[in-house]
């Protein structure tokens, strides 16, 4: 009984602050604030060949020169250097811990990454697959909160538009006019900013969420309104709210 006890307490304390639990698909897209803003959309890129029919062992395949011009780049040995490092940042970068109960009912955590498998061959082809325990999560992701195309990740090219966009999107429900996101000032800087990183809250407005608000709303006719909370003199909590004008006129 005090061995349950003691790997209750570790299993409990295995993830720090830091540390992101994802428990359904659209955790997904506030899992991975540290990688850069190129990084953000090569993963994106990545999940964009996502089928509804597409199983877990799917491999999928694009040549590094279809990349490079889908991202507007000269086919340039520096190119194909800037492809293959984040390439590789993806592989090396995106952990991601599971809820997982045994069938003798023990429930832990399950340490897995996104990826089961990155190529990059020498003739330029890229091939990629998703880790057995990830594919649903990206399924259910693409499916139910992807709903935004391509076209328009291409028009966001700072890291915090790319996040908050995502962000907006995992919320929303269909293709709602008004949506609110709610969280603590650790959840954002978790989302925003990753595992590691932490700044003061009035650089994380200025630098970060006033720069992502001001891009969305450039680009792509939405009108966000932040809210934020205090305990005392200090910012505990944001609330934002993201009205896409484009529905509004269209509605």
């Amino acid at each position: 009984m005090e061995e349950n006890k003691k790997a209750q307490k570790a299993v409990s304390g295995l993830l720090s602050r830091q540390d992101y639990l994802v428990v359904q698909g659209n955790d997904l897209a506030k899992s991975f604030g540290g990688l850069k803003s190129f990084e953000q959309r090569v993963l994106d890129y990545c999940f964009s060949f996502v089928s509804e029919n597409d199983t877990a062992d799917k491999m999928y395949e694009v040549s590094v020169l279809e990349v490079i011009r889908h991202f507007g780049l000269s086919a340039s040995g520096n190119s194909y250097q800037r492809v293959s490092k984040a390439l590789k940042t993806l592989n090396e970068n995106t952990a991601l811990y599971l809820p997982k109960t045994l069938p003798s009912g023990e429930r832990g955590i399950l340490m897995t990454q996104l990826f089961d498998t990155l190529f990059f061959g020498e003739a330029g082809t890229v091939q990629f697959q998703f880790s057995p325990n990830a594919a649903p999560l990206v399924f259910d992701l693409k499916k139910n909160f992807y709903s935004f195309h391509l076209q328009e990740l291409a028009r966001i090219h700072g890291k915090y538009g790319l996040i908050l966009l995502k962000l907006w999107e995992s919320y929303r429900h269909g293709h709602e006019v008004t949506t609110t996101i709610t969280g603590s000032t650790e959840d954002w800087q978790g989302w925003f900013l990753g595992k590691e990183k932490r700044i003061t809250a009035g650089r994380f407005y200025t630098n970060v969420l006033k720069r992502a608000t001001e891009e969305l709303e450039e680009k792509l006719d939405a009108e966000c309104t932040l809210m934020s909370y205090k305990k005392g003199r200090k910012i505990v909590s944001y609330e934002l709210t993201i009205v896409d004008k484009s529905k509004l006129v269209n509605s």
